[in-house]
């Protein structure tokens, strides 16, 4: 990365329900993260919701937020969605703006409303984001992925009630996040009790509808110990075929990020794995290279994965856990990530969001030169 753009501050909301609009919790999110920043020298703004159209009927918020905030009026403002890695795709579009050197200081927001819409309009809306082909067959995301989840548990000898696991480490490390959206242990009895949704994944092994809001600032002018030094992207075909047991974005995205940060998987220290569903984390953390094909699960039931772990993964509770307004989900990995480096004194950690069912993917790096 010829430009390594630093994280100056970052911001989180409490997840789980709010009773503001989409603007004014972006606003009150975006104003802590400026406290202690000239906002007079903020010239982009990047601002991500997925369907703020539909969940609150508000429209053309990059500006809008602009404006209540009191940025320049030379400001850039501009607006992403790639579904659920809209947060992600947002930063990636502030880093790669501010490295052109048209830019010398970003603000990027990203925010959810959900809570609105009922679970079932909310269900029919996530589902837009498939092709037309997989909707035709009344398929939901949750379908989908539980159609993914079944191969893998059958291709790698694992039961459902191996699931219990990821799910019990994902909600303990929630319960210790005061941003988190659920904050509660969970015990293989509550598994097993637990509604199916569709089968194999049940109630603690799917992210809730949340409401929640992430700002990060950037810069190229200004210097901080922590650097973008690894962005990768990937996109594939809408045309699923059968059940995949590695999502080939997510792969050209690690690929690409780990050659821009010159560094490997060893390397890595801690990571935010997109899990709307528990078993993309296992799937994720396998396409990242940290764990052989097919075991990934036996790596969570050892403990590797966990808070104290050789390789903690998910660490703030995961979407699964802290909670998955859409948008923000992959902007609020990033700052999650940079809490959980400054607090352990970390080097080297990575976020992976996934957009759509795993169509337009996006890993980020981090470095902390402290």
């Amino acid at each position: 990365m010829s430009q390594k753009i630093s994280i100056l501050s970052t911001n989180l909301s409490k997840f789980g329900k709010t009773s503001l609009s989409v603007l004014e919790l972006s606003k009150q999110t975006a104003k802590e993260c400026l406290l202690n920043f000239d906002k007079n020298k903020i010239d982009l703004l990047v601002f991500s919701t997925f369907a703020a159209e539909r969940y609150t009927q508000e429209f053309h918020l990059a500006a809008k937020l602009a404006d209540s905030l009191g940025l320049s009026k030379s400001c850039f403002c501009i607006r992403t969605e790639t579904a659920s890695s809209s947060g992600a795709s947002a930063f990636h579009t502030a880093v790669r703006l501010l490295q052109s050197g048209a830019y010398s200081n970003a603000l990027v927001v990203a925010t959810e409303v959900m809570s609105l819409l009922p679970r079932e309009e909310n269900n029919l809306l996530l589902g837009k984001v498939l092709s037309d082909f997989q909707q035709s067959f009344q398929m939901s995301m949750a379908q989908g992925a539980a159609l993914i989840t079944q191969r893998y548990l059958y291709e790698f000898g694992y039961s459902k009630q191996d699931l219990f696991f990821i799910a019990e480490k994902l909600h303990a490390n929630g319960s210790l996040n005061p941003k988190a959206h659920f904050q509660k242990k969970i015990t293989y009895q509550d598994y097993e009790k637990a509604p199916i949704f569709a089968y194999p994944l049940g109630l603690y092994d799917i992210s809730p509808i949340s409401d929640g809001s992430a700002a990060v600032l950037l810069s190229l002018e200004f210097v901080s110990p922590f650097k973008v030094i690894g962005l990768g992207s990937g996109f594939s075909s809408f045309q699923i075929t059968n059940a995949p047991l590695s999502f080939d974005s997510s792969i050209q995205a690690f690929r690409k990020a780990y050659k821009e940060s010159a560094i490997s998987p060893k390397h890595i220290q801690v990571a935010e794995l997109h899990d709307a569903f528990t078993p993309f984390e296992l799937i994720g953390s396998e396409d990242a290279g940290f764990f052989e094909k097919g075991t990934a699960l036996q790596k969570v039931k050892e403990g590797i994965t966990s808070l104290n772990g050789d390789l903690p993964i998910n660490p703030s509770g995961g979407l699964k856990s802290r909670g998955h307004p859409i948008a923000a989900s992959g902007l609020a990995q990033i700052v999650e990530l940079v809490n959980f480096m400054k607090e352990k004194n970390l080097h080297y950690g990575l976020t992976h969001s996934i957009g759509g069912l795993a169509t337009n993917n996006f890993v980020t790096i981090l470095e902390n030169q402290l």
